[in-house]
């Protein structure tokens, strides 16, 4: 484990900060991507006060995608290898918002960083293989069917369902069906890809309603919240366990292996996103296939 590195988005707070400490406790190099330099801070020498291991940090806001290419330019510059991606940060903003950059801000973070982060390391998480990508996901993506028309919400921004935006669901579509296509893509490369789903995990976020954080305590007791130490266990067991290091394009939710909605196992649709993705971004249509040789 000594000799690996992991890179890990939304990593000052919630699972994504157990999960840094957990593998850095194991002696997995943890570079931390975090939105405040002050909570960034905070939390890596919260874990270096635990396991005496120090995380790298970088700072970045990734709904803007110069921030996500800058990050990717600062890992590479000290690192020449990524063993483990694990792309992690999300929220969901209401109303409809666009950043300067002209993506809706969900679609943004939510979808949008993950494919350009691991675009842009995909060069060293595959000479790096074997190597694994997760991605955080949510059962969210089953409240909607996805809508290449109305992609970030231009024409119908959706109404909330259950306190939570509707894009929150149609981006969780686009993160699985992404997961899928780089399962594909990525096939005999060494590099597995797989999402998962927390389940239902309150905790306190600076980005949250004040009474939505003062409210998580007693959500937490509720049957059916599991802990923030839980999900990072289900993290680290795809990250590092041996049994799932040729296990590729699954789906878990709440620690269990399950079957996501039937869209996100159309090929067809998902090459569409794929393709549809590539080009907003500005990317070469071949660029993977350069990369991998993967036709």
């Amino acid at each position: 484990m000594a000799t690996k590195v992991c890179l890990i988005t939304g990593a000052n707070n919630g699972f994504g900060f157990e999960t840094s400490k957990e593998l850095a406790r194991q002696g997995i190099t943890i570079v931390m991507v975090c939105r405040s330099q002050k909570r960034g801070e905070t939390a890596q020498q919260a874990i270096y006060k635990e396991t005496s291991q120090l995380p790298d940090l970088l700072i970045a806001d990734l709904t803007i995608q110069a921030q996500v290419k800058r990050v990717a330019s600062e890992f590479r510059a000290k690192y020449d290898r990524l063993d483990i991606l694990i792309n992690n940060a999300g929220f969901a903003y209401t109303p409809r918002q666009e950043t300067d950059e002209g993506f809706e801000k969900t679609f943004a973070l939510n979808y949008l960083a993950y494919v350009t982060l691991t675009l842009e390391l995909i060069d060293l998480l595959i000479s790096s293989s074997p190597s694994r990508i997760i991605n955080t996901a949510s059962e969210a993506h089953r409240w909607q069917d996805i809508s290449f028309d109305n992609l970030q919400g231009e024409q119908d921004f959706p109404a909330a369902q259950f306190g939570m935006p509707m894009m929150y669901g149609w981006t969780n579509v686009h993160r699985i069906m992404l997961t899928h296509e780089l399962a594909h893509r990525l096939d005999a490369t060494g590099v597995v890809v797989n999402a998962f789903c927390p389940g239902f995990v309150p905790v306190k976020r600076s980005s949250m309603p004040w009474y939505l954080n003062m409210l998580a305590p007693l959500m937490s007791l509720m049957p059916s919240a599991r802990s923030t130490k839980d999900v990072a266990q289900d993290i680290i067991r795809m990250a590092v366990s041996p049994e799932l290091a040729d296990k590729t394009g699954l789906y878990y939710s709440s620690g269990q292996l399950t079957r996501s909605s039937e869209q996100t196992y159309d090929r067809e649709a998902s090459t569409k996103l794929w393709d549809t993705t590539i080009e907003l971004l500005g990317y070469e249509r071949n660029l993977l296939d350069t990369v991998t040789n993967v036709k």
